[in-house]
């Protein structure tokens, strides 16, 4: 089913190849550019993976035993690698890693050298992600390239590497990032006729990912590979042929059944170790999904939040994207009802993909729009439940654009002498490239938005690791195990985890305007039952407050808060301002101060997207603060 140039030209995204080694690099060293855009991300993957290798943490209701919705297998290959890491840094120099990775420092080398690397280490696997994205994608363009069009292949390529979603998803340790991964590395499989390890990579997605909504975008693999099990060219329509396709059929469904029992089986044994009992997070969460009302505990949106989020990240190629089905059955309608003409058929394969690729271009993209029919109507909408349908967005735009150029081609080569209309297959790759690239460069652009405007947070929690961990006051905090208390108030949500805070220190809440559930500090227990015997707070599973999770100002010994540049009569004094303000033992100052977006006070073109011309005049920021205070003995 390949295109004949496909088979005579080696494909460009082999690992080890110029380019991907470039496109590597390129993504690795930006990952840590990105910030990070879910508090859950935090809360119910970084927090609990912090936890298993240091033995702290803060722990949300999902992690409770008497609820168990997620599985710590998620978590392991993340704990074994760092574990890794660990190792490895001892012998790296950190102030080169720190340069490497564009991570701002402002300790010395010597300093470095001293302090513990737990920021490090929380960029190292963040690039790590990164990495693995990067080879699902270079695997995912390959087999594009290989099997149905090297045109198509760089066109995903150039959607896949610019657009704005993949900057902050690639990145992302959420399930849904995961799940863009494997659903990348399963059709790669599948594009290359290796329908076993495309179902395998499947099964890995829905049961040990802690994502089992993920099963309907490998639907179609399964079938797939049942239908090609069905009928097998090879054999011939008779009663002995009939047979064998039942037994190939049967075979297929055996194997996949015996995978599942396998992993299923490792699942529940670590879930067991960490929960001290047999449960499934996936069922679980399934249940718990599923009741009415269940997520809709967290907020709800209208239809239109994810379309805004698709023309925010993708721009122009989002819509060409969600198009790309309807114009390739379109086509392939009017080119089945009009058989005697040439107007509807695509090229032999030397400028385009050829019409026997149309299936393999409808397996891919099919996913998608079942994904969207379970999604887009839920009440509660979650950007990083788009995540899963990223990669099929950006070849479906190239699907889209090559049937629009081949389409325009076709009539113009009725009006004009067909050699004026018939470019080469580079001049056609590269026409398209021409054409995608403005769209490119917006979502660049708002790629570099995300990072100037957002990224105070994770800079902000870097200054405070290196400013208190080479305090003088660090080392008798370790002799006395005195617990040191950085405080928020409505700024919880931003935490970027408690790989940015020093030994014995811990995140502190302060009463604010949220009026949900907050997670609360892992016990020595973790997730068994003898944490409910020993840990202070409870939790409940229909976000209720619990007023055990705040603590007083008096306790606090850094306090952090996004503070606008003035504040004006009217204006009510954020929350943090007001706690110190009324704190009578306490001398607070004001330690560090990272720009933050005022999305009120900037225009919509300048908050949307980064444009240097008139930005200082044109953008406005808020100050998100680090405060100490000087307590009067």
């Amino acid at each position: 089913m390949a295109s004949s140039t496909a088979k005579k030209t080696a494909s460009s995204y082999q690992i080890g190849s110029t380019l991907s080694i470039l496109y590597i690099a390129i993504r690795v060293s930006t990952a840590n550019l990105s910030p990070i855009t879910d508090c859950d991300e935090v809360f119910n993957y970084w927090e609990p993976l912090h936890f298993i290798l240091y033995g702290s943490g803060m722990q949300t209701w999902e992690y409770a035993p008497q609820y168990a919705l997620r599985t710590y297998v998620y978590l392991l290959p993340m704990a074994g690698l760092a574990k890794c890491l660990q190792f490895i840094l001892k012998f790296l120099p950190r102030q080169q890693l720190f340069n490497l990775l564009l991570l701002q420092s402002s300790t010395t080398t010597q300093e470095i050298l001293l302090m513990d690397d737990k920021p490090l280490l929380f960029a190292m696997l963040r690039s790590s992600l990164i990495l693995l994205s990067c080879y699902s994608e270079l695997s995912f363009l390959s087999s594009i390239h290989d099997t149905i069009s090297p045109t198509l292949a760089h066109w995903t390529a150039l959607c896949s590497f610019t657009t704005a979603g993949n900057f902050h998803a690639s990145p992302a340790l959420l399930p849904s990032s995961t799940v863009m991964i494997l659903w990348r590395l399963s059709a790669a499989n599948q594009l290359r006729g290796w329908d076993g390890y495309a179902i395998l990579w499947g099964l890995v997605a829905v049961l040990a990912v802690g994502w089992p909504f993920c099963a309907v975008l490998f639907v179609s693999t399964g079938l797939w590979a049942l239908r090609k099990a069905a009928v097998s060219s090879s054999l011939e329509r008779n009663d002995d042929g009939i047979g064998m396709r039942c037994r190939l059929m049967v075979h297929v469904l055996i194997r996949t059944a015996l995978h599942a029992i396998v992993i299923q089986a490792i699942v529940m044994m670590i879930d067991y170790h960490y929960y001290g009992k047999i449960v499934s997070p996936i069922w679980n969460i399934f249940v718990y999904n599923a009741t009415a009302g269940g997520d809709e505990l967290y907020g709800v949106e209208p239809l239109s939040y994810y379309v805004k989020n698709l023309l925010l990240n993708f721009n122009f190629v989002g819509l060409l994207g969600i198009l790309s089905l309807p114009i390739l059955l379109g086509r392939k309608l009017l080119a089945s009802s009009f058989p005697h003409t040439t107007l509807f058929r695509l090229g032999d394969g030397h400028y385009s993909s050829s019409g026997a690729s149309d299936g393999l271009k409808i397996l891919m993209l099919v996913p998608m729009y079942i994904w969207m029919a379970i999604v887009f109507p839920r009440p509660h909408k979650e950007e990083r439940f788009l995540f899963p349908i990223y990669p099929m967005l950006c070849f479906g735009a190239s699907i889209a654009l090559e049937e629009v150029m081949m389409m325009s081609m076709q009539v113009l080569s009725l009006i004009l002498p067909k050699s004026k209309v018939a470019p080469s297959p580079n001049k056609c790759m590269l026409l398209g490239l021409v054409l995608l690239s403005p769209f490119a460069v917006i979502s660049i652009s708002r790629s570099f938005a995300l990072h100037h405007n957002y990224s105070a947070p994770l800079d902000l929690y870097q200054h405070f690791y290196n400013h208190h961990i080479m305090s003088k006051d660090m080392t008798s905090e370790r002799e006395n195990e005195e617990v040191t208390y950085i405080c928020t108030a409505g700024e919880w949500y931003r935490f970027p985890s408690s790989f940015f805070l020093p030994a014995n220190t811990q995140l502190g809440f302060l009463k604010s305007s949220f009026s949900g559930q907050l997670p609360q500090p892992f016990t020595e227990f973790g997730s068994k039952k003898e944490s409910l015997e020993i840990q202070e707070g409870a939790f409940n599973d229909v976000n209720k407050e619990e007023m055990d999770r705040y603590i007083g100002i008096h306790q606090c010994s850094y306090v952090i808060e996004l503070v606008p540049s003035d504040i004006s009569d009217g204006e009510e004094t954020p929350e943090c301002l007001q706690y110190m303000k009324s704190d009578p033992s306490g001398d607070w100052t004001q330690v560090a101060s990272y720009k933050y977006l005022d999305a009120i006070s900037t225009d919509a073109l300048h908050r949307i997207l980064y444009i240097p011309f008139r930005r200082t005049s044109k953008v406005r920021h808020k100050g998100y603060n680090l405060y100490s205070v000087s307590r009067s003995k």
